[in-house]
């Protein structure tokens, strides 16, 4: 005697069903993707304005630690 699938267990016994239409679950993946690089593409937020931030309002001390912090932001950011 053969024994069940699993796939045909799972729907029976679960409300597991197989989607049909993905095509407004990827619309609306689309539409949150596009309002975010929108928002990017708004702000103006750049490291070198970052780094004049950290230069003029840190004092020296604080200014090394932040500034090794940075540098360890920017390699993770190159990385990825």
């Amino acid at each position: 005697m053969a024994l069940p699938r699993l796939t045909g267990a799972l729907r029976s016994f679960s409300n597991v069903t197989k989607h049909e239409d993905y095509s407004e679950e990827l619309a609306d993946l689309t539409a949150k993707r596009s309002k975010i690089h929108a928002q990017l593409l708004k702000s103006d937020l750049t490291w070198k304005k970052i780094i004049k931030f950290v230069d003029d309002n840190l004092d020296k001390k604080e200014y090394q630690t932040v500034n090794g912090d940075l540098k360890t932001i920017l390699q993770a950011a190159k990385q990825i």
